[in-house]
């Protein structure tokens, strides 16, 4: 029977009658089936009805379905052509395609691969079961690959069933804290075997692509559209005053005017609408391109950077797209063709990314004359772009082709830790190794492998240490790539000065390491590629658009960055005031609820709030004036996030408890990391869809959004900047969000003259901070060249110095590089930090002052300087004293390194050791501030109370401290501990908070009884790990403190893990906590060798609350530990062949 014919049948006047006979969802699910019919060659090969009778009862399936419905599917089943797979029957109804009684031998196996479902069909039948499979947070499991007639094969459906976590949070044989017995039928399916997991030749290790939201996206750029009148009957009065207290204290009030779109334009007049440059378009042949024709398109050759313009304003160019040449050749060996790659590689790419090709600008970007002739290189895109991709499939090539090691900087630790994850699996299936180097972890320098070639995923800190280890060991050219993420960190305090330092360092020593750096927002591209010798590429490329709104009042004005005058570039939209009744207009008088309504759930919103505080404040507002729709969406699915957070972090907080039900969680440094990756995790699924976040969430986490609204345009106190700006709006529509994101900048009338500025000011600029703070980054970058022998004159740090970003500035910071040096170098001569490399000369030295050769001449009278003066030409030779080369090992100042001896100094005379205190107080020494209360202050009351309570041995460091009863009985009268004893009593507070979590209490207990936010606990943990590496270093270098190195590398392994002895090797794995551990531990893996073996499915079934996704980044850090436990063996055994020989 033809397909034509068959069409016909089923529009048949008999059949048509038939089908209006069904009931509403027997009809809406057969008439779906009108575009499935089958070739005229495979009959047999379809799922029909006469296979489905042999799989199960249909009679007996049939029962609860009216007699009249039943008369016509029999007699529709009668003709098999015909594929009425309306086998649901009735919501009540409990046996169905996807949920069997266990008795039944109904599964997908019994059918053969190539037999064909209809996704309409699934779906239909997905909606009508009352207990759905709750896939990526949808009913409609395929809306997101497939179109609405395709046909899927029963092993595709299988596969998508197995590759997706049906119990985001809870493990298939553990009940819930709700719906227990739902939740075990309703994941049944789940618990089939598959080819994915069971199979000894599949590889589980490669992650699955992660569909953020598998809701259906709706595309049309049309305004997403609310029932104004679902706040109309919220009554905000009705809350409790203890609610109303938390919501309402931070509430911003417009004390300065009335706000709307008029007054915003009155007050922003002031600024003029910037040029926009004319878009450069210049026709290439493909033939004929040279790389001065790239420059003069979005490629600057670095040589030709001083004398360009066209740099200046990057974000307001238009692009034409790039021709580049074909003859090229790469300086590096070829495996393949995916830009020299092998093609398993670029299949795993795809796969892991979920996408089927690149875009345009990234192979533009990785034919660059820069990357074919190894040349630096800054690519500068906005965010969303796809930049990371670009920088891995460099790092891959390097590693695979030339064989060289890899640096890769990240600014987070949560950042390193997700991309450690991310590229375990290529490092599986390619053969080499990816190391974390964050905090405690990673060691310096690395052990030297023949076999396997590493990445180093570091953190800006920790990479530094990491270049000066192999620097100091001669082995600087393994590494051939260092890759810097958010390269405009560089011109950040603190940080960017240790950012700036390496790599200076690594352009000095000149060992052929290619660097290239990415970023979204760098406003003197110019400068920092003349730091790097650097050429640069740029785009405004982003893969979805975004639209920007400006809140002003009740009027929303979008943002048109093309505009000329302010009317076009602030344009009218509308206006908003969403029916609220007037007790939520007083609650939120920014319409937030309404504008996550017009949203979510079905879409996911990111809300950015300035503080910690008005974070969780907004979620609570949020929750109690969203309407009742947000529990009932993903409700199972929102308990099992509760229970996790339970008993997997420990402590569910009462914030979140009230917030999570509405799909609403906040996400700061307060809380843990295993809370945050839960919340996260729940945000991709889209079982959360709404997130309360500060600024940090921004640069240190990839969560996308569909719409982001900027609740005030501060960060902390401190007025937004662009680049602030530009990195919260840019989290707004990614790829896979739809066709368009949104952003809304709140504001308020007092706000509007500085928004203006804001907006209409250039992107950041990239300032060196080499020179703030007395020149400590100065010195440290000094300090660690001239212990590195990298430098050891004048004339070496001329160049050195003169290599810096702060070389590259000067001129416009009005300094004067070289007059800082030689002031260094004064300074660290009177210091004894440096000394004449001669011993003779350094003997006879008298370092009361310093005098230059310069300094010589400048003077009338030689003689009179000559006896109480040290002569240091350009040319003479000195090296660090032994504290000196303390302070580069420690990696701080030299004050400090002094403060640090003296305090261990002190501790030596009568150091306690019956247990950690006195210890932990010298670790909290190290990080310690002038008043010691960096991160908290001590609460003098609890203090107090903990004091009177403490063992003999803890109580006898207070008195060794100069803490007594007198002083403690004053403290408690004036409940504070200001006064001499100040920066001491910080210090033993939080001694007494890390005794507690080494005595393995539940650190949501710890930070109750200390009133410290967990996330707060968790950095002082790090903060102290790195504290305790950092003394050992130091206590290396000076052979007074030989007894302290052992105690310390003790403290910082209890600090790093705060586990028992025999969980200590789970927690050398990534995202393995004291909980998870004890989870594992119990479930009978207990080694890391057992993980390794392990199954995925096999993990999720026997440990509760764990994701699908989880479970592959464990067994796969897992196996990436064993590889290097194999490479160690192997080049031992190595060794011992040659020595038997």
């Amino acid at each position: 029977m033809s397909k034509n014919v068959r069409k016909a049948q089923w529009e048949s006047p008999e059949v048509t009658s038939k089908r209006k006979r069904l009931d509403t969802n027997s009809s809406s699910a057969i008439h779906q089936t009108e575009n499935l019919f089958w070739p005229e060659e495979e009959e047999d090969s379809f799922f029909t009805v006469s296979k489905l009778n042999s799989a199960t009862d249909w009679k007996l399936s049939a029962d609860h379905v009216e007699n009249e419905n039943a008369s016509v599917l029999r007699s529709l089943e009668s003709d098999t052509s015909l594929f009425c797979a309306h086998t649901i029957m009735d919501a009540n109804r409990k046996p169905t395609i996807f949920e069997t009684e266990p008795s039944s031998s109904f599964q997908l196996s019994n059918f053969k691969d190539d037999t064909f479902l209809s996704k309409t069909i699934l779906d239909d039948a997905m909606s009508s079961c009352k207990y759905k499979i709750h896939c990526h947070g949808t009913t409609n499991l395929l809306s997101t690959t497939t179109t609405d007639k395709s046909f899927l094969t029963v092993s595709t459906v299988e596969n998508l069933f197995n590759d997706t976590p049906l119990e985001l949070f809870s493990s298939p044989n553990k009940n819930s804290i709700v719906n227990k017995s739902l939740n075990k039928d309703s994941t049944q399916f789940s618990t089939e075997k598959s080819k994915n997991f069971n199979d000894d030749d599949a590889d589980d290790s490669i992650f699955n692509t992660i569909n953020l939201h598998s809701e259906q996206v709706d595309d049309s750029p049309k305004q997403l559209k609310i029932d104004d009148s679902i706040f109309a009957n919220i009554k905000i009065d009705d809350l409790t005053k203890v609610d109303g207290k938390d919501i309402f204290t931070q509430r911003v009030i417009d004390e300065v005017g009335v706000q709307n779109s008029q007054r915003f334009l009155e007050d922003v007049a002031i600024f003029k609408v910037p040029d926009v440059p004319p878009p450069i378009k210049k026709n290439f042949s493909a033939t004929t391109v040279t790389e001065s024709d790239l420059c003069s398109s979005q490629y600057a050759i670095h040589s030709d950077l001083p004398n360009t313009t066209v740099l200046t304003n990057l974000s307001r160019l238009d692009w034409d797209s790039q021709v580049f040449s074909d003859k090229l050749e790469n300086e590096f060996p070829s495996k393949g063709d995916f830009f020299g790659l092998p093609d398993k590689v670029k299949r795993m790419i795809f796969e892991h990314k979920g996408i089927k090709s690149l875009y345009e600008w990234q192979e533009e970007c990785l034919n660059l004359p820069a990357i074919h002739k190894r040349k630096n290189l800054i690519y500068a895109l906005p965010t969303s772009g796809g930049k990371t991709l670009v920088a891995e499939i460099l790092m891959l090539r390097e590693v695979l082709c030339r064989e060289k090691d890899v640096l890769f900087i990240l600014p987070y630790v949560s950042i390193v830790q997700e991309k450690v994850s991310a590229m375990s699996p290529f490092a599986i299936a390619m053969n080499f190794i990816v190391d974390e180097y964050t905090a405690g972890k990673g060691k310096c320098p690395p052990m030297k492998r023949k076999k396997r070639k590493s990445i180093f995923i570091a953190s800006i800190e920790k990479g530094a240490v990491l270049m000066d280890s192999l620097i100091e060991a001669q082995r600087a050219d393994e590494i051939g790539l260092v890759v810097v993420d958010e390269l405009h960190l560089i011109g950040e305090k603190g940080r960017g000065a240790t950012l700036e330092a390496l790599l200076t360092k690594i352009m000095f020593i000149d060992v052929n390491i290619q660097i290239v750096g990415m970023s979204a927002t760098i406003g003197n591209l110019t400068e920092v590629s003349t730091f790097l010798k650097a050429d640069v590429y740029t785009r405004s490329f982003r893969p979805v658009e975004l639209k920007e709104y400006i809140k002003c009042g009740n009027d929303i004005l979008e943002i048109n960055a093309a505009g000329k005058t302010l009317e076009e570039v602030f344009v009218y939209n509308r206006s908003v005031d969403f029916n609220y009744n007037e007790s939520v207009t007083r609650s939120d008088p920014d319409h937030l609820g309404g504008l996550v309504a017009e949203c979510a759930p079905q879409h996911c919103v990111l809300v950015f709030c300035p503080s910690r505080k008005n974070c969780e404040n907004v979620a609570l507002l949020l929750s109690h004036i969203l309407p009742k729709k947000f529990v009932e969406h993903r409700k199972r699915e929102k308990d099992d996030l509760m229970d996790a957070l339970d008993k997997v972090c420990g402590v569910l907080g009462e914030v979140l408890a009230k917030t999570i039900p509405y799909g609403i969680a906040y996400h700061h440094s307060g809380l843990t990391i295993d809370e945050r990756k839960f919340i996260e995790t729940a945000y991709r699924f889209g079982v959360l869809s709404v997130i309360c976040c500060t600024s940090t969430l921004a640069a240190g986490v990839n969560l996308p959004a569909k719409r982001v609204i900027i609740r005030a345009p501060y960060v902390g106190s401190d007025f937004m900047t662009l680049c602030r700006y530009k990195q919260m709006v840019g989290r707004a529509g990614r790829a896979g969000m739809g066709e368009a994101g949104e952003s809304f900048l709140i504001t308020t009338s007092r706000d509007n003259i500085r928004v203006g500025e804001m907006l209409f000011s250039p992107m950041d600029k990239a300032i060196s901070s080499l020179n703030i703070e007395n020149s400590v980054g100065l010195q440290s970058l000094v300090l660690s060249a001239i212990g590195l022998e990298i430098a050891t004159c004048r004339n070496d740090l001329y160049r050195l110095v003169g290599s810096t970003l702060l070389s590259v500035q000067a001129p416009q910071l009005q300094l004067s590089a070289e007059e800082m040096v030689l002031n260094l170098i004064r300074e660290l001569f009177k210091n004894k930090i440096l000394e004449l490399c001669s011993p003779a000369a350094a003997g006879k030295r008298n370092t009361s002052g310093i005098l230059t050769t310069q300094d010589v001449k400048n003077h009338n009278n030689r003689s009179s300087q000559e006896h109480r003066r040290l002569f240091v030409s350009k040319s003479t030779r000195f090296q660090l004293t032994d504290i000196g080369r303390a302070a580069f090992k420690a990696g701080i100042d030299y004050k400090r390194t002094y403060t640090i001896h003296d305090e261990l100094k002190f501790a030596q005379k009568q150091l306690i050791l019956t247990n950690y205190a006195h210890l932990l107080y010298l670790v909290v020494s190290f990080n310690s501030n002038a008043k010691g209360d960096e991160l908290f202050p001590a609460d003098a009351g609890i203090l107090y109370r903990i004091y009177m309570s403490l063992d003999e041995t803890t109580q006898t460091l207070f008195r060794l401290l100069g803490f007594n009863e007198a002083i403690a009985v004053k403290m408690a009268k004036t409940m504070s501990v200001q006064g001499p004893l100040e920066l001491k009593l910080n210090r033993l507070y939080k001694v007494l908070v890390l005794i507690d979590i080494l005595n393995l209490k539940p650190l949501p207990r710890v930070a109750l009884r200390f009133k410290v936010e967990r996330g707060i606990l968790q950095t002082l943990i790090n903060q102290s790990t790195a504290a305790a590496s950092a003394i050992v270093r130091l206590c290396d270098q000076l052979e007074d403190f030989w007894c302290y190195k052992a105690l310390f590398e003790r403290i910082g392994t209890k600090l790093d893990r705060c586990g028992t002895m025999e969980l200590e090797p789970l927690l050398d794995l990534p995202a393995v906590k004291i909980n998870r551990a004890k989870q594992l531990y119990s479930a009978g893996f207990k080694t890391i060798e057992d993980i390794a073996k392990c199954k995925p499915i096999n993990l999720v079934r026997s440990v509760e609350h764990m994701p699908m996704k989880i479970a592959k980044e464990i067994i796969s850090a897992a196996k990436i530990i064993l590889m290097k436990k194999l490479d160690y063996l192997e080049e031992e055994a190595e060794a011992l062949k040659i020595c038997l020989q």
